[in-house]
């Protein structure tokens, strides 16, 4: 089960695989969530399964949360709307394609304390767009 507090961007693949799982993936902008904004991210993770917290420089908004199909992007770390997210969309079983699944089983497929780096390339010509 994800509970993961990353110091370091992740590739989005990795972390989106968490989604597909049940996930709620927390991203901020470590250039405006900081010090206290972050203390408090990290502790509504820390020790609480399908949840997962990672720095995404360059986001829109300050916060960015995710589950499969749905996302919510905030401003401010005290939002009450960040435990309404994560109450209602983590590891519901009916809002993501793996119910009852983890990340856990697959040994050696992503080493948690050296994640692959985050890579801010744009997709390539061949990306097909999601619809």
């Amino acid at each position: 089960m994800q509970r993961r507090v990353y110091a370091t961007a992740v590739r989005n693949e990795n972390l989106v695989h968490s989604l597909e799982h049940g996930a709620v993936w927390i991203a901020y902008d470590p250039a405006t969530i900081v010090g206290a904004d972050l203390s408090s991210l990290q502790a509504v993770v820390t020790g609480q399964p399908y949840l997962v917290i990672s720095p995404y420089p360059g986001l829109d908004r300050p916060i960015s949360l995710q589950s499969w199909g749905h996302q919510l992007t905030l401003d401010r770390a005290d939002d009450p709307r960040i435990a309404a997210f994560i109450r209602t969309l983590r590891a519901n079983p009916s809002t993501h394609p793996e119910p009852g699944a983890t990340c856990d089983a697959i040994p050696g497929a992503f080493d948690v304390a050296n994640p692959p780096p985050f890579d801010p390339t744009p997709p390539g010509p061949d990306a097909v767009p999601m619809e």
